[in-house]
């Protein structure tokens, strides 16, 4: 079996039968332990990290979830894709309020390898903001037309790296500020969890620019599209009463590599 591949259609679960997150999340991951993926810790440590770190997002009519866990839990790389026949509530990712979430496509993802996370979560970025796309998942009923329409997007493999000219240095602002991603799997997971923690703590308008990229940094989908990976350069602006008190809290959160989490 090809392991560049990340989605296989033994993977899939349609419809996914649950009342609870816990209930969908156990059905997802014993699919993929009965399929050689993951480990028998696996199940334990996914249902574990989701009270700690919420992975549901809110993506309008259709909403997702990205449940994942550590690679040691891992054997092999892949994504299971359980379309719920009712939604379940999830919390939503980066929320300090854990405010619930009902979800209806949830995307598990089994990594062994944690600088893999990027490649796959920027796979992830091209379904996350395309409602139509999403909406087709939850509503086709053609098992093979739904296995036809995940390989395309989660098997398109790794993104080849732009070749654009390095931007001119220009001068920052007093509310403007860049930094460099060093964490090992970028501004993703708990990282990009904690940046939105930590941005929602300030009054202030926060912006984040990656590339070409840009948005509102107290966005757990805005920041995760950023696709900022380790090196990444990143630029952060803020405007509001509390602006550079925010930005100064941003700068040590990063330059902490956010602390050690993984």
């Amino acid at each position: 079996m090809d392991q560049e591949l990340w989605f296989f259609e033994e993977n899939l679960i349609m419809p996914l039968q649950a009342d609870t997150k816990e209930e969908a999340l156990t059905k997802l991951g014993t699919l993929l332990l009965h399929n050689g993926y993951v480990k028998e810790s696996f199940i334990p440590a996914i249902l574990a990290r989701e009270v700690e770190y919420a992975t549901g997002l809110p993506t309008g009519e259709i909403s997702v979830a990205i449940p994942h866990t550590d690679a040691i839990h891992v054997s092999r790389q892949a994504v299971a894709v359980g379309i719920l026949e009712n939604p379940v509530q999830f919390c939503i990712m980066g929320d300090p309020d854990n405010t619930p979430v009902n979800v209806n496509i949830i995307f598990m993802l089994a990594v062994p390898d944690k600088d893999k996370v990027m490649v796959m979560l920027q796979q992830l970025m091209d379904i996350i903001p395309d409602k139509n796309y999403l909406s087709a998942l939850g509503s086709t009923k053609d098992r093979a037309k739904i296995v036809e329409m995940l390989n395309e997007k989660l098997n398109a493999g790794v993104r080849a790296e732009r070749n654009a000219k390095p931007e001119e240095e220009t001068k920052p602002t007093v509310n403007e500020i860049t930094l460099t991603i060093t964490h090992p799997v970028g501004l993703h997971a708990r990282p990009a969890t904690l940046f939105v923690r930590t941005a929602a703590q300030f009054k202030s308008a926060i912006t984040i620019k990656h590339g070409e990229m840009k948005g509102n940094a107290k966005s757990i989908i805005k920041v995760l599209c950023m696709g900022a990976v380790n090196g990444s350069t990143i630029q952060l602006s803020a405007e509001g009463e509390d602006a550079q008190e925010a930005l100064a809290a941003l700068k040590e959160l990063v330059e902490s590599d956010f602390g050690g989490v993984e």
